[in-house]
């Protein structure tokens, strides 16, 4: 019989080594179950899942990791089969359909079968198990945009931790009036290589590839050829204020009494005198702001390429009688909810300027806010 390797005997204070080193590993693998258990509790409770599902799910790795079994030319030939019975007609037994198969497959010499015969019985497989891709209707893309971002970035996340793989994944429009933002998600490193190589960010880089892609070669060329972003914003301020004094200039409003374009009180405007501007690009700080708002030349050059565009995909268009009337009553809540204040009168600390009026009750409060001296009444719309 063999013998049995006899350990060497540790010291009293090697000992205390082993139980202390033994002490901190178990403490700091409490201390991480005790973290990872939180985890699987949260996720739970926001995403209404059992912990053993959540806890699973971790585990696995999530289902867009998981491998796909190859196809097999014998899996082709039992498909090939029920598709045979379906266009016969043939009925089905159930649970006992797949046993049947089997045996009908059993009496076919599949493995000598010629070589273009396998190739298309492959083929048909791989065809059939690709599901159709359906167009998502235009109202439902950002959402579909958004569900898909969710699902993909925790399985490339949990990529990067396992593996230790950098990643950049971008999504940008194909067009200014897509209802979504661009999606930009990267490891730091990633992040830090761009900066370094490449001298912006990736968001930066992903705004500059969306204007490329919405406004063509020549609309980049225009907005993003070396101008600096106060050139972009004095260009955008000249064409929205070109394109309101135009399409009120139609209107029949006389060159003397056409309003300055003011960011601030663009909602006055729109009540004021029907008109809106549309085709404000998704994703920009705020609903149509003042460009010194927008912080990135990114974002002013997706602007600039909507406003310059042939035709302008940002514009200034009359709004229907009903559209008006909606809006003016939005406004008119807006005041008497106080979330709109009304302009003081400027004086020079001796008078005003202009005569004091008795304070307006709010069942007078005018629809333009008082900033808009030559409105359009709804009977006289002409359309």
């Amino acid at each position: 019989m063999a013998r049995t390797k006899l350990r060497p005997k540790l010291t009293t204070e090697q000992r205390m080594q082993v139980r202390k080193k033994t002490a901190e590993m178990w403490e700091d693998i409490n201390t991480e179950r005790q973290k990872y258990n939180a985890l699987i509790l949260e996720l739970a409770e926001k995403h209404k899942k059992t912990r053993q599902w959540i806890a699973m799910q971790l585990f696995r790795g999530g289902k867009l990791l998981a491998d796909r079994r190859k196809t097999s030319l014998y899996n082709a030939v039992v498909h090939d089969l029920s598709k045979k019975r379906s266009k016969a007609g043939t009925s089905t037994h159930g649970r006992n359909t797949l046993s049947e198969l089997a045996k009908e497959a059993a009496t076919v010499d599949w493995k000598t079968l010629p070589k273009e015969e396998r190739d298309r019985l492959l083929r048909q497989l791989e065809e059939d198990r690709t599901p159709p891709v359906g167009r998502i209707p235009a109202s439902e893309s950002g959402n579909h945009v958004e569900g898909v971002m969710r699902r993909i970035q925790p399985e490339l996340d949990g990529l990067a931790a396992r593996t230790g793989c950098q990643y950049l994944l971008i999504i940008t429009k194909r067009d200014v009036t897509d209802n979504w933002a661009t999606r930009v998600c990267s490891t730091p490193k990633v992040a830090e290589a761009c900066s370094e190589v490449y001298k912006c960010t990736p968001e930066t880089m992903a705004m500059r590839m969306e204007a490329c892609i919405t406004s063509g070669k020549a609309g980049v060329i225009r907005a993003m050829g070396g101008k600096r972003s106060t050139s972009l914003k004095a260009e955008i301020r000249a064409k929205v204020t070109e394109g309101l004094e135009d399409i009120l200039t139609r209107d029949g409003v006389l060159a003397t009494n056409l309003p300055r374009m003011e960011w601030a009180r663009y909602e006055s405007l729109v009540v004021g005198y029907g008109i809106a501007l549309e085709g404000w690009p998704e994703g920009l700080p705020e609903k149509i702001c003042n460009p010194s708002d927008i912080k990135t030349t990114g974002e002013l050059a997706i602007l600039h390429a909507a406003l310059f565009s042939e035709p302008p995909k940002c514009r200034w268009v009359r709004l229907s009688t009903e559209e008006w009337n909606t809006r003016k009553e939005k406004h008119r809540a807006e005041i008497l909810e106080g979330r709109i204040k009304k302009r003081k009168s400027q004086g020079d600390g001796k008078g005003s300027r202009k005569a004091h009026k008795k304070p307006t009750s709010p069942e007078t409060i005018e629809d333009d806010d008082g900033d808009c001296d030559n409105t359009r009444e709804t009977s006289d719309d002409p359309r």
